[in-house]
């Protein structure tokens, strides 16, 4: 007696169901290899792709082989223009489909049975949301087969000839690039995901409504969204300009407002804000000098950063132990995310692992790395998703979102992860990161604040507007350098002091900025040299330079040169006075004085008498 076995295969499920053929009973009767190819079409408006299944089965027993065949699709990947054939001709498909799936249903035209028969079927058909543009990149989602037998998986995508996109990130990495065919041999992850080109650009406008309830003028501390290893920042328009634009100890690009009693402020950012998938060079210069300040809090366990007890977490070495365990032990609670319930913390979240969301799988990992005496902080901002249940955003202000990074001190770098998204996609966000994490805010020595944009809101306002845009942005205005207070004539024994102000007047962050001062052996001046690692925009950096004369007895004349970048910028000439020229000069005031008084005197007398 022969058994007639359906093939099932979930293809691309997004919530990692099952269904298939128990391995117990069935495994080794039969291998399945699979080849699927992609050719993408009509990109220049909006790309939909040309679907290629060829399966091939291959019996083991005599007594077993596969009648109806199965494929299962997310309804977000719609098809049509399904086509099927296997050995002996035509197949007629059976396309069902609710809210969830898809589902296309084959059986073969009287199969081959036998040990090591074969049988073969091909199936093609259009599908859609596979590809998107986005701006000036491709991303590309491709969800495998799983739980498949031991049989060959080869997955093909063919670009079009014209196309110059370069793949730039790739999870898992491409076995095959030919001209402009990429081949992934036996990809053991549930996802296939890719990004052509390397970076993306974003039109963002952001809006924050401050607020005064007190009686008296307060002053308010907004963050705008800063430059980070992968990101890079150019600013439009900030309406109202700042009193004030400093960078606090994270790198957050800090702005400070002064709000009258009972004042309402709306304030405006508008920018682009662009994202990389290599590292900034100009960036990874002022790295080292961040991380000496920042090293004295990274590892402090503070509110959503504490443990009670890590007994239990004894095994978890390294990172990539703390992002699996995160990975495997914590579901993803999409009810939360339009709940009032607030953050929980790492501590909760450990405990109620069904109940967290992008924030508690970030302080997790936060927390626990900071016990194993890793740098670690979190990144908040905005998760650009085309799919909030592959990549969701959690945050229910403005649909933010939050993930951890975490310091490689043998690379020398921050390294950026999303736990949170790797659970609810498969994709790989532990060894490569994508290019639709912006972040808004830093939060390493404080997990609260400073607040995100998305959170200054009044009442339902809509403050975040992301956009995907294809124009490069291109830097405007300058850095100027000013001085102030140089004294053109100083004196042995006095100290002076002048300063030297630096004001970013362009729209990017400027970075590694030289300043030195050159004198001669009249003066002596501190400090002779000066590194600004990182100016905002619209900020003003001050350096008080003192300087005082060596002795001399005579009078003698010097300079004060200021370089900015090995460019001369300031040459002002200083006359020096030895100490009794002022001496002098005193004693020359004191007499005229005192000749003042006496003549004042005898003036007086002379009218009395």
């Amino acid at each position: 007696m022969k058994i007639t076995l359906t093939k099932v295969l979930f293809f691309a499920s997004i919530f990692f169901l099952t269904l298939f053929v128990p391995k117990s009973t069935f495994a080794a009767d039969y291998t399945t290899d699979y080849k699927v190819e992609y050719t993408l079409k009509d990109y220049k408006q909006t790309i939909s792709s040309d679907v290629n299944f060829n399966v091939k089965i291959t019996h083991h027993r005599s007594d077993v082989f596969v009648k109806k065949f199965i494929l299962m699709f997310p309804a977000v990947f719609p098809i049509k223009n399904i086509r099927a054939q296997d050995d002996r001709g035509e197949i007629k498909p059976h396309l069902t489909e609710n809210e969830d799936m898809l589902k296309i249903e084959l059986e073969f035209n009287n199969p081959n049975t036998g040990k090591d028969s074969v049988n073969n079927f091909f199936i093609e058909f259009t599908q859609d949301n596979l590809f998107r543009i986005n701006g000036n990149v491709w991303e590309v989602i491709l969800p495998t087969i799983e739980n498949r037998d031991d049989g060959r998986y080869q997955v093909i995508v063919n670009l079009p000839e014209n196309s110059d996109k370069k793949i730039s990130v790739a999870k898992p990495s491409v076995d095959i690039i030919k001209n402009n065919q990429l081949i992934w041999n036996d990809p053991k992850t549930k996802t296939i995901y890719a990004i052509f080109g390397d970076k993306q650009y974003y039109r963002a406008s952001l809006v924050y409504n401050l607020q005064n309830t007190k009686i008296a003028s307060v002053y308010t501390d907004i963050a705008f969204p800063p430059d980070t290893l992968y990101q890079q920042i150019f600013v439009n328009k900030i309406n109202p300009l700042p009193k004030k634009v400093f960078l606090d100890s994270d790198g957050n690009y800090m702005a400070r407002y002064i709000l009258k009693p009972k004042e309402n402020k709306i304030v405006y950012f508008d920018g682009i804000i662009g994202i990389f998938s290599k590292s900034r060079d100009e960036f990874k210069k002022i790295l080292d000098s961040q991380i000496q300040s920042q090293k004295n809090y990274l590892l402090t366990s503070k509110d959503y950063w504490k443990l009670a007890s890590v007994d239990k977490y004894q095994g978890l070495n390294n990172t990539s132990d703390i992002f699996d365990y995160l990975i495997n032990n914590f579901t993803y609670n999409y009810e939360k995310i339009t709940s009032n319930t607030g953050r929980l913390g790492a501590e909760k979240a450990l405990s109620n692992p069904d109940k967290v969301v992008c924030t508690e799988f970030t302080d997790s990992f936060i927390a626990l790395a900071r016990e194993k005496g890793i740098f670690a902080r979190e990144m908040e901002g905005y998760g650009f998703s085309s799919d909030s249940i592959l990549r969701p955003m959690s945050l229910t202000t403005d649909l933010l979102h939050a993930w951890p990074e975490f310091y490689d001190p043998k690379l020398k770098t921050w390294i950026q992860i999303d736990p949170t998204w790797q659970n609810t996609s498969g994709i790989d966000y532990y060894n490569s990161f994508d290019l639709n994490h912006i972040v808004f805010v830093i939060h390493g020595s404080n997990p609260r604040y400073p607040y995100p944009a998305g959170t200054y809101k009044n009442a339902d306002s809509k403050d975040i507007l992301l956009k995907p845009v294809n124009n490069t942005p291109q830097k405007t205005g300058a850095l100027n350098l000013e001085v102030e207070d140089i004294k053109k004539t100083v004196y042995q024994q006095k100290k002076y002091q002048f300063k030297i102000k630096l004001i970013n007047k362009s729209n990017i962050f400027v970075y590694s900025q030289q300043i030195k001062i050159e004198t001669d052996k009249n003066l002596i001046i501190n400090p002779s040299k000066k590194t600004v690692y990182q100016i905002a925009p619209y900020e003003t950096r001050e350096i008080v330079v003192n300087y005082a004369s060596n002795k001399t007895l005579v009078k003698k004349n010097s300079f004060i040169k200021v370089f900015l970048n090995q460019k001369e910028l300031v040459n002002q000439t200083i006359t020096v006075l030895p100490w009794h020229y002022d001496l002098a000069i005193k004693f020359s005031y004191i007499g005229l004085g005192l000749s003042l008084v006496a003549f004042f005197i005898f003036y007086a007398k002379k009218r009395s008498r």
